[in-house]
């Protein structure tokens, strides 16, 4: 099993992406912590987690608070007895279409600063604070993995999740960052940017571009019917990817396979971007 009695931390963990790479870990032998701003989403996957034999605890986390992320890295630690792989996934796409008139939805200006600020708070914020938190674990055993989840969002212009894109090319940059710093103590820091998978996520995202895009609003296609034609325009496999995908990606990375690869970022995308 690749990361055979290894510990985990997943943010973001209770569903969707986040459920995917816990269940994954676990699969191939990680014990995992999973952590949620939902505490009772958290409890139904580290269930799950615990049916595959692997040991598993729920912490209620959000990840925007400095106190909270430092006591779920102690907690695990405490509980699970270490630490050896930090994910961080939680992440919102920022979009508040109630806040402007569906007409102007994509003008800059009716992008408010508070939606920004929350985007960033917990895309960019959230990945720094559980970063630092697991560092020094990392440096006293000389050990370590660390995962942050970006997006193909984070290569590509967007003109309907400005903030969302912005934030997540703000986490390949500092995943490249984390990776010099932490490579004199033997720590791998790697990012994953997923394409498009329909977690809960991808389905209100499809739910709000239909009434608001230009492109999209007036066609008479369902949310579900748009989402569909963007795998089928955008990425070349045509088809949807996984939180499976996701999870086994991060699963490599956070393996003895990867002890050479630090600082980069894996496209899981079907051939969405390339760079």
């Amino acid at each position: 099993m690749k990361v055979k009695d290894k510990i985990a931390i997943v943010t973001g963990g209770g569903g969707g992406l986040g459920e995917g790479i816990a269940r994954c870990l676990a699969e191939e032998g990680a014990h995992v912590a999973v952590s949620d701003y939902q505490l009772d989403l958290a409890e139904k996957v580290a269930g799950k987690v615990r049916e595959t034999g692997r040991r598993a605890i729920a912490i209620k986390t959000d990840v925007t608070s400095e106190t909270q992320v430092q006591q779920m890295v102690d907690t695990t630690v405490k509980e699970l007895g270490g630490l050896d792989i930090m994910v961080c996934c939680a992440g919102i796409s920022g979009f508040s279409p109630a806040a402007v008139p569906s007409e102007d939805a994509l003008l800059i200006d009716n992008i408010r600063v508070e939606d920004w600020d929350a985007t960033f708070a917990v895309n960019v914020k959230g990945v720094f604070l559980c970063n630092r938190a697991a560092a020094p674990v990392f440096r006293k055993q000389n050990s370590g993995r660390i995962v942050n989840i970006s997006s193909v969002a984070g290569r590509r212009p967007s003109d309907f999740l400005v903030a969302y894109a912005t934030s997540k090319a703000a986490v390949i940059a500092f995943t490249q960052s984390m990776a010099l710093l932490m490579a004199p103590h033997h720590v791998n820091v790697n990012c994953v940017c997923p394409g498009i998978i329909y977690t809960p996520m991808w389905k209100e995202g499809s739910e709000l571009l239909v009434k608001v895009h230009p492109a999209l609003k007036n066609s008479g296609l369902g949310a579900k019917e748009a989402l569909d034609m963007m795998v089928q325009t955008l990425i070349p496999f045509k088809k949807y990817q996984t939180a499976e995908d996701i999870g086994k990606a991060v699963t490599f990375l956070s393996s003895s396979d990867a002890e050479e690869i630090t600082g980069q970022s894996l496209n899981v995308c079907g051939g969405m971007a390339f760079n």
